[in-house]
């Protein structure tokens, strides 16, 4: 959407969620949370040094538990009690996230996205508005 920079975890994250090239992160059955196969997930986008993935170098994160605390940063839950398979016949399991403005019928959420830094915590905690900050001039 208009106003949302294409180097946000939130606008990265979509990006990859809808590329049919990515097949470790997908929908869930009502469009409105993650499921993410780990093992390939790190094989396909957070291998080190290796830029043969569908989407090499989205994320700075080379390990998956600091790509799961991004998503907590930016309000992701994990869905308890959810273990299985994204479809019949697929082996494994995958791990389900939400985020209510994460929805794949719904692209302008997108902005309300925050970083949930300690300030802006506070700030919604007081039923306060938070704003982005700007992207430093090395995202830019």
């Amino acid at each position: 959407p208009a106003g949302l920079s294409a180097s946000t975890f939130p606008a990265k994250l979509w990006r990859l969620v809808n590329s049919p090239r990515v097949h470790s992160v997908r929908w869930d059955s009502r469009a409105r949370g993650l499921l993410i196969d780990r093992s390939l997930f790190e094989r396909e986008l957070l291998s080190p040094g290796d830029a043969q993935g569908p989407a090499p170098h989205t994320f700075r994160a080379t390990q998956f538990r600091s790509f799961v605390r991004q998503l907590y940063r930016y309000g992701f839950h994990k869905v308890p009690g959810w273990v299985g398979s994204a479809a019949p016949g697929d082996a494994g399991t995958w791990l389900h996230y939400s985020n209510p403005c994460f929805r794949r019928d719904r692209p302008d959420l997108l902005l309300r996205i925050k970083r949930l830094t300690r300030a802006n915590r506070q700030r919604l905690a007081a039923g306060l508005e938070v704003h982005c900050r700007q992207p430093s001039r090395f995202q830019q």
